[in-house]
């Protein structure tokens, strides 16, 4: 998967284009660059609020026409907005996702419905054992930084938001300079034009800084956000692995610098094909964190589990068959699933991610099985949190 269009639109939004031919659908993906891991302490769970707002306020409930949902989710470092139609409806669906850019009214009543729903969402994710151990995982890795927080927030926070609070976070963030639009589909050709002028007109009350009519009061309100970026890029995690045990289960994670890459995606799979364990990945800041729970006793019975299901795969990898082995187990179910016009829009939206299909089967079986290694050395030296 390479991105067959790639540029920047007058109101400072990323348009990036992914042919896929021969698909009668497509996939339209708003990325904004906000998410939990940029909210100050009395701001915590804001992001998810606002993303709630946007739904509910901005685009009426986010549905294309009559036909599919906007489905929308926040994360660490980002808000995303997508839907999957049918080719015929990609230029709707892009216009659909305009109002997430535009003016924002919060009326009282309805923010106040979405924070109940919002308890009932953490009530949900309370009661599961392995969110929370997850929670626990980065906020250990991730210990005093912004990272650390979970995605939903300090429930004090949230239920003291108020409109204006929820307002002020939209049109500090909410800028086209700060988000990615992405089109999947075929017959870009013909859909590019019609979406390049859509999402160029988005943005109404949020110019872009180079905009010669922005005021001072504006350019400040824009340079705030690139501060705080910036100093947010400044974050380290935890030195060394870190383990969590929660009841029954245990969790061992640990942050290296770079983000995801062939070798990793593929090295996560080739774990799962030969073990059955699953490791998870994340991109954060400029690391990427990799991540595995296990039911054990303790740290180091999990740090034993994982390492010994890293040398399991790594093994599998090194025999005579093992090239073969990678191909048929791993790449092949993998560039099935990268295929999927969602996937590629979710990986297209950030680069650390856009690891193309390519990519994944150029990558050597030898690769594969040097990274095995080197998270194996990095998981070697866990400590308990």
């Amino acid at each position: 998967m390479e991105p067959t269009h790639t540029r920047v639109l007058p109101n400072g939004i990323r348009l990036v284009a992914v042919r896929r031919t021969g698909t009668p659908l497509a996939a339209v993906l708003l990325r904004v660059g906000v998410g939990s891991a940029d909210e100050e302490p009395d701001e915590e769970g804001l992001a998810h609020v606002l993303e709630h707002m946007v739904v509910r306020c901005a685009m009426g409930g986010g549905r294309v026409g009559d036909g599919a949902l906007v489905t929308a989710r926040t994360g660490k470092e980002a808000t995303v907005y997508s839907a999957v139609v049918r080719r015929a409806d990609a230029v709707p669906a892009v216009a659909a996702l305009g109002p997430v850019l535009g003016d924002l009214d919060v009326p009282r009543e309805d923010l106040a419905a979405e924070l109940t729903a919002i308890r009932e969402e953490r009530a949900q994710r309370s009661a599961d054992p392995a969110r929370r151990l997850q929670e626990s995982l980065m906020g250990a890795l991730w210990p005093g930084t912004r990272c650390a927080h979970p995605v939903l927030g300090d429930p004090r926070v949230v239920d003291a938001l108020t409109p204006q609070r929820v307002r002020h976070f939209h049109h500090r963030w909410y800028r086209p300079a700060g988000a990615t639009l992405v089109v999947v589909a075929d017959g870009l050709d013909e859909l590019l034009p019609p979406i390049a002028a859509t999402a160029s007109a988005w943005g109404h009350g949020h110019p872009s800084p180079a905009d010669p009519a922005v005021t001072q009061g504006q350019v400040s309100g824009a340079a705030y956000a690139g501060r705080e970026r910036a100093s947010r890029l400044a974050e380290r995690p935890a030195a060394g692995a870190v383990a969590v045990t929660r009841g029954s289960a245990s969790g061992i994670a640990f942050a290296r610098p770079g983000g995801d890459s062939a070798a990793a995606v593929l090295a996560c799979d080739a774990v799962k094909a030969a073990t059955g364990l699953v490791l998870h990945t994340l991109p954060l800041r400029d690391r990427l964190c990799t991540w595995a729970m296990v039911r054990a006793s303790g740290p180091a019975a999990a740090g034993d589990a994982v390492r010994a299901a890293l040398n399991a795969a790594h093994a599998r990898i090194a025999r005579l068959d093992g090239a073969a082995w990678l191909r048929t187990e791993v790449l092949i179910p993998r560039l099935r699933t990268e295929d999927d016009v969602e996937t590629l829009a979710t990986r297209a939206a950030d680069p650390r991610t856009a690891v193309g299909t390519d990519e994944l089967a150029a990558c050597p079986a030898g690769a594969v099985g040097d990274l095995l290694a080197e998270w194996r050395r990095w998981f070697g030296a866990e400590r308990a949190a």
